[in-house]
C-alpha cells in the first residue's frame, strides 16, 4: 500500500510595498549622507560619501535600464535603452575615477 501525497503551494509575493520601503530608504540615506557632507568632515570622507551616492545612482540607472528594456519596441524603444546603457557607462566610469582607478595598472 502506498499513499501519495500532493501538496500545492500558491505563494503571491506583493513586491510594491517593499519597492516603496526600498525608493523611502533611498531618499533618506541619500538627504542624511547629503547633510553629514556639509558638516565639514575630511576631504576623504567628502569623497567617500560622493563614491556611496552616486553608486546609488547607478544602480537606480541599472534598474532603469533593466526597465527600457523590459518596455522596449520598436526603434524608439531600442534608442531609450541605449541611453539608459550609455547612462550606466558614463556613471560607472566616473565613480572608478572618483575612486582612482587607473586603467593602466588595473588598480
Amino acid at each position: 500500500m502506498s499513499i501519495e501525497e500532493t501538496a500545492t503551494f500558491n505563494l503571491e509575493i506583493n513586491v510594491e510595498q517593499a519597492l516603496s520601503n526600498l525608493r523611502q530608504i533611498e531618499g533618506l540615506l541619500f538627504r542624511t549622507l547629503g547633510y553629514v557632507q556639509r558638516l565639514g568632515l575630511p576631504e576623504n570622507m567628502n569623497q567617500a560619501i560622493r563614491v556611496i551616492q552616486r553608486v546609488t545612482m547607478a544602480i537606480r540607472l541599472v534598474h532603469s535600464a533593466i526597465i527600457a528594456m523590459e518596455l522596449a519596441s520598436g526603434p524608439i524603444g531600442w534608442w531609450r535603452v541605449g541611453l539608459a546603457l550609455a547612462g550606466v557607462g558614463f556613471t560607472v566610469a566616473g565613480i572608478a575615477s572618483d575612486v582612482g582607478y587607473d586603467a593602466q595598472r588595473g588598480y
